[in-house]
C-alpha cells in the first residue's frame, strides 16, 4: 500500500509491501532516494499483523491513501429547503444564521461553526469544519462565505502520476454540507491524462447545489501546469447542460490527449442563463466550432475562443466561425475574443462586416499571428466598431510603429498590446509567426 502526505512544500510517501513473510517499507520524499527497510516474520499470520501495524503507524503520522478523506467526526442534519434558501441569498448572512439556528436546535456543532464564522472567530470555525471535511493538502482549495464553501477547486498537486479512486474522492467532497451554498466549482487535473471529468460531473449532479451553481471551470490547471495535448476534459457538453442548468459562466481549457480516445467535445450545450463562455484550446476543430454554432445560449454576452495551429487539429474554417458574428446566434454578445489563431487576418477582414461588430464593447485578438501587415486593415475598419471600448492584441507580432498607428486610429479605445513577439527576420510577415499556445 502506498500512502502520501504533504508537509509544507514537500510531498512524502510511505510504500508498504508484504511479499511472503517479508515486509518492505519505503519512506521518503517523492522523487527522493527511497531508503528501504525490510523485516522478516516467522509466520504468514505474524507477517500480516506486521503489515497492518506498519500501515496503522504511518496513518498516525498523517499518511493517507491518495485522495482519501477521513469520514466526518459527527453527523450533520440536512434540510433541503433551508439549503436552497442559502443559495437564493448567498450574500445575506441572515440566511446562514437561520440555518445555523436550525442546526443548533438539532444539537449539531455544524451550526455552532456557522455562528463562529459570522462572528469572525475563524479559528474556532475552521477547527469544526476540519472535522466535517478536511481536504487533503495539495488536492483542493476553497474560499469561504459566512461559514460555508463559496468556491471549490479540486486540483491534484500531491502526485498526479499515481492512479487513485477519483470517484471515492469526489463523493466525499461533494456530499459534504460545506458545499450547500457552493457558487463556483473548478476542476483541474486529478490524474495524469485521466481525470474522469464526466464521472466527476455526474457525481456533482447528484447534489442539489449543482442545479444552482453559477460558475464552472473545467481544465483549470493554470498556464504553467501542463501542455494542453496531455490534458483533455473529454466530451462534456451534454453533461454540463444536464447537471448545471443555471450556469452563468463556463470556462473550458482542453486539448486532445496524444493517442487517447478522451477527445474534447462541447456538443449539447443548452444553458439559458449563461452570460460568459471561454473555450481555451489548441485544437479548435470544425466539429467543435459547429457544436458551438448549434449551442443554445440566448443570454451570452461574452465569448472567448482559442483556436491553435492547423497542424495540430485547429482546422476550423472561416465558414465555421462566421455564424458567431452574424448577430443571430448570440444576439446579446458584447465581448468577443478570437484568440490564439492563424486566421486573425481573415477575421480582421470579415468581422467588421458582421452585424455583431456594431454592438461589440471589447474585442480580443491576442495570442495569434497578427503582425504589422494586418494593422492598416484593422485601422481602416475602426468606424465599423462604433461602441468599442477595448481592443487587445497582447502576445502578437506587432512593432511599436504598428501599435502607434492602431492607437491613432482608435483614439477613444483602450488598446492593450503587451508582450509582443519579435520576428527573426523583420521582413518576413508570415512563415516565422506562430500562435502562443500550440500544444
Amino acid at each position: 500500500m502506498k500512502l502520501w502526505r504533504a508537509r509544507g512544500k514537500k510531498t512524502e510517501y510511505a510504500d508498504i509491501k508484504l511479499e511472503g513473510k517479508t515486509l518492505t517499507t519505503v519512506t521518503d520524499e517523492s522523487w527522493g532516494a527511497r531508503p528501504t527497510k525490510k523485516k522478516s516474520f516467522k509466520t504468514p499470520a505474524l507477517a500480516k499483523a506486521g503489515l497492518e501495524a506498519a500501515i496503522a503507524q504511518q496513518r498516525t503520522l498523517g499518511f493517507r491513501e491518495l485522495g482519501e478523506i477521513d469520514p466526518p467526526a459527527f453527523e450533520v442534519p440536512r434540510d433541503a429547503g433551508l439549503e436552497a434558501e442559502l443559495r437564493k441569498h448567498r450574500d445575506d448572512p441572515a440566511a446562514y444564521l437561520v440555518y445555523a439556528d436550525w442546526l443548533q436546535g438539532k444539537g449539531s456543532k455544524f451550526g455552532e461553526m456557522i455562528v463562529f464564522a459570522n462572528r469572525k472567530k475563524q479559528k474556532a470555525a475552521a477547527a469544526i469544519a476540519a472535522r466535517v471535511c478536511a481536504l487533503p493538502p495539495k488536492m483542493g482549495t476553497v474560499t469561504w462565505r459566512h461559514g460555508l464553501w463559496s468556491t471549490l477547486h479540486l486540483q491534484n498537486e500531491l502526485e498526479w502520476t499515481e492512479s487513485f479512486d477519483i470517484l471515492r474522492f469526489v463523493k466525499a467532497v461533494f456530499s459534504s454540507p460545506l458545499c450547500a451554498a457552493l457558487e463556483e466549482l473548478k476542476l483541474g487535473i486529478l490524474q495524469w491524462e485521466n481525470s474522469e471529468q464526466n464521472v466527476v460531473l455526474a457525481e456533482a449532479g447528484k447534489h442539489a447545489w449543482a442545479k444552482d451553481l453559477l460558475r464552472l471551470r473545467l481544465g483549470d490547471v493554470g498556464d504553467a501546469r501542463v501542455d494542453m495535448d496531455h490534458h483533455s476534459v473529454g466530451d462534456v457538453g451534454k453533461a454540463i447542460t444536464k447537471h448545471f442548468p443555471n450556469l452563468q459562466s463556463l470556462f473550458m481549457r482542453s486539448g486532445d490527449v496524444y493517442g487517447s480516445n478522451s477527445l474534447f467535445g462541447i456538443a449539447g450545450l443548452d444553458l439559458p442563463k449563461l452570460k460568459e463562455l471561454t473555450i481555451e484550446t489548441c485544437a479548435m476543430s470544425r466539429k467543435r466550432m459547429k457544436s458551438l454554432a448549434a449551442a443554445k445560449l440566448p443570454a451570452l454576452e461574452r465569448l472567448i475562443i482559442w483556436f491553435g495551429e492547423r497542424e495540430r487539429g485547429a482546422n476550423a474554417t472561416l465558414a465555421d466561425v462566421m455564424p458567431v458574428w452574424d448577430g443571430k446566434l448570440f444576439p446579446r454578445l458584447r465581448h468577443l475574443g478570437l484568440c490564439n489563431t492563424e486566421l486573425v487576418l481573415d477575421f480582421i477582414r470579415l468581422l467588421p462586416e458582421g452585424k455583431i461588430a456594431k454592438q461589440l464593447v471589447s474585442l480580443d485578438l491576442s495570442k495569434g499571428t497578427l503582425g504589422d501587415d494586418g494593422i492598416p486593415e484593422l485601422c481602416e475598419v475602426a468606424a465599423k466598431f462604433p461602441v468599442l471600448e477595448a481592443l487587445c492584441i497582447d502576445d502578437s507580432w506587432v512593432t511599436p510603429a504598428g501599435i502607434k498607428a492602431l492607437k491613432k486610429a482608435y483614439p477613444r479605445v483602450k488598446i492593450s498590446a503587451k508582450d509582443q513577439q519579435e520576428l527573426v527576420d523583420p521582413e518576413d510577415y508570415g512563415s516565422d509567426r506562430y500562435v502562443s499556445v500550440s500544444e
